[in-house]
């Protein structure tokens, strides 16, 4: 028997055994003392909290949302203005049915009143911004600080984990490069990915050169699950396939951020031969719900209050959500319409995990772009280029034929002329994608951009189809 195909079968919970493991636990330990990151310790603490009774998975997350709700009319302008025009104090929420009754956060109140959502009594240099889009394509901006990044990562380790996944064990990444990176030398880049146990693999270049390189430091590097963008994953797959390739079992697959399609699920499923877990989370409040074993979407009780629409559901079908995020407090997402929809679920699982279920049904979806030279870039890559600009109400990225790219904005409130900064740079980034001067690149200003059937928006469409 393959001796990689026996460790990744292994269960969860067996001892650290190999100098693999036991180096690679060292190395996350080391990488997060230097960091200063808590999210092992954190993981230690809610590790349990899924199998807890369902009474007490409620009453955990009623303490977590009063000690956020105390701290949000104490410390943000906006929330201490809310309780005040209500009468009430934040004490008062006693129970989920007082929350129910709050005011519900719009992206159009969180775009006009940032300055008052964001807690006065924290040093502004300890703010770390956060973008985010959405399903009406209005970028909107935010704050966290370290402490939610680490319960972010805590999050997803607990997520890994019901996979058989243990601390130290290798991750592939499936995501886009920042510019930190890009700017790594081979040797740093080697030794960070290494040390912290997680091997990023560049979504935003990743035609078939690229997925062959990807194979052979896959080959290396023997990763135990993989995490990231459902369609890198599933192109990677098909590649694999393509090339006669086999890899030895991974203990599961885990896909954010977009769209998983039955058909993608299948062949990363078969060629991985594992489980495929999708999570669910956004920019604003991450971890929302993730699969278990047994395929059903477990809400993250002690991460999020999860409740939908109640003035849109319609004979229980899907309605739109109201999700309040328990962790950040720099910025707090206070019953926040993510404009994203689903049901909530009645009954268990049988999994043993007693967080409360639901059905996505509304997300988002990004195409990915296929370019004159075979390189495939992710549709990520290009909406960051627009994120956070001033003077943009909303934009869409369309790829209508390998080298051309319309960019369409719908111009908003703010300085014109950092409208056009933003532009100009966009423009050069994406001349540059194949080469120098092979892209062609068009802005056209719009009142509005036609959202999807189901009432989504598009950050990037393309009409090229990949070879």
């Amino acid at each position: 028997m393959d001796w990689r195909r026996a460790r990744s079968r292994a269960p969860a919970g067996q001892p650290l055994t190999s100098l693999m493991d036991i180096a690679g636990r060292a190395f996350l330990g080391l990488t997060q003392k230097l960091r200063g990151s808590h999210s092992l310790r954190l993981l230690q603490q809610i590790r349990s909290t899924p199998f807890a009774s369902r009474d007490e998975i409620l009453a955990g997350q009623l303490r977590r949302l009063s000690a956020l709700l105390d701290v949000a009319e104490k410390h943000v302008p906006y929330y201490r203005e809310m309780f005040r025009n209500l009468g009430i104090r934040s004490s008062n929420i006693r129970s989920l049915d007082d929350f129910a009754r709050l005011p519900m956060l719009t992206k159009d109140t969180l775009r006009t009143r940032l300055k008052d959502l964001v807690r006065e009594d924290l040093p502004k240099d300890k703010l770390i911004a956060g973008n985010s889009g959405g399903s009406t394509g209005v970028p909107v901006r935010f704050y966290r600080d370290l402490s939610v990044l680490d319960a972010q990562e805590a999050g997803t380790f607990r997520n890994l984990s019901q996979s058989g996944w243990k601390p130290g064990e290798m991750i592939a990444y499936f995501w886009g490069f920042d510019q930190q990176l890009y700017d790594m030398k081979p040797w740093q880049f080697e030794l960070r990915q290494r040390l912290r146990r997680q091997y990023q693999f560049d979504s935003f270049h990743s035609g078939a050169p690229e997925l062959d390189r990807w194979l052979r430091k896959w080959k290396q590097i023997r990763p135990t699950v993989l995490f990231g963008y459902a369609s890198t994953i599933a192109r990677f797959a098909v590649h694999l396939q393509q090339r006669g390739e086999r890899v030895p079992p991974l203990r599961g697959i885990f896909t954010t951020a977009e769209k998983l399609y039955s058909a993608q699920r299948e062949v990363i499923s078969a060629v991985f031969d594992c489980t495929v877990y999708d999570c669910y989370g956004s920019s604003e409040v991450m971890n929302i719900a993730s699969q278990c074993p047994h395929g059903r979407m477990h809400v993250n009780a002690d991460f999020v209050v999860l409740e939908i629409d109640q003035s849109q559901a319609k004979g229980g079908g899907p309605a739109p959500f109201v999700v309040t995020g328990l962790w950040n407090s720099v910025t707090p997402f206070i019953r926040y319409c993510n404009e994203d929809c689903g049901q909530l679920l009645e009954g268990d699982c049988d999994c043993g995990n007693r967080f409360p279920l639901m059905q996505l049904s509304v997300s988002r979806i990004s195409d990915n772009f296929t370019l004159p030279s075979g390189r495939v870039v992710h549709g990520e890559f290009f909406t960051h280029l627009m994120y956070g600009s001033e003077g943009i109400s909303m934009f869409q990225f369309h790829q209508t034929a390998p080298d051309s790219i319309t960019l369409w904005i719908v111009p908003g409130p703010g300085n014109p002329g950092a409208r056009q900064t933003a532009i100009r740079k966009a423009i050069a980034e994406m001349e540059q994608l194949d080469g120098a001067g092979t892209m062609k690149v068009q802005v056209r200003e719009v009142d509005a951009i036609p959202l999807t059937a189901s009432g989504k928006h598009r950050f990037t469409r393309s009409d090229v189809r990949p070879r």
